[in-house]
């Protein structure tokens, strides 16, 4: 007699593309949506708040995507989410921070010669701009933390995702504080939004 194997699956694609189809599967995403809905609704309150200086950037809808990832329960592939938002923002400061002196005179490097940074481990790069003072203490911090925890779920080696995806979002937000956040050079004060005393000495 042959063994029994459980098995899992999913034959929905198979279904045929027929109006009836599409309105009972639109039916079942919406019921399987407003089961979730009041738990997704309660994690809103675990985000930190955003406020960014280039809003239009190319790493936004990312981070965006990140903190809705963590809204709606995919806490695994938010921690990945997050340590790629993370990357993106240090090799754009790095991208944005150095310039070549050559012959006399001084360029920018050309974005074919900045792609080569990506056969180098980013930690070496976070590294660098700090040194540089490019970075700050609890910037670097937060990148190198961000970066060890993704390459944990890259590696399928989570084991918490939920307190992780936390923990995940965290350094992420703490580096954008230190990065493309408003409140990076400027402060809340009673008139509004000042600019730091160390941003207006440099």
């Amino acid at each position: 007699m042959s063994e029994l194997k459980e098995v899992y699956l999913d034959l929905t694609p198979n279904r045929p593309k027929t109006e009836r189809t599409r309105e009972d599967l639109g039916n079942e995403l919406r019921q399987r949506f407003e089961e979730r809905l009041p738990d997704a609704v309660e994690r809103i309150w675990d985000l930190p708040p955003l406020v960014l200086q280039k809003p239009r950037g190319e790493y936004v809808a990312l981070l965006v995507e990140a903190r809705e990832l963590y809204v709606e329960g995919h806490f695994y592939p938010c921690v990945a989410m997050c340590g790629i938002v993370g990357e993106w923002l240090v090799k754009d400061m790095l991208r944005a921070s150095v310039v070549v002196y050559k012959a006399g005179n001084t360029i920018c490097p050309t974005d074919e010669a900045f792609d080569q940074f990506e056969h180098v481990d980013a930690s070496g790069i976070i590294r660098f701009l700090n040194k540089a003072d490019l970075l700050g203490d609890g910037a670097q911090k937060a990148a190198q933390g961000l970066g060890e925890l993704r390459n944990k779920y890259a590696h399928a080696r989570g084991r918490d995702p939920r307190t992780d995806a936390i923990k995940a979002l965290g350094l992420l937000h703490a580096l954008v504080e230190g990065t493309v956040s408003v409140f990076r050079d400027f402060e809340l004060t009673d008139k509004g939004l000042a600019l730091k005393a160390v941003a207006r000495s440099t």
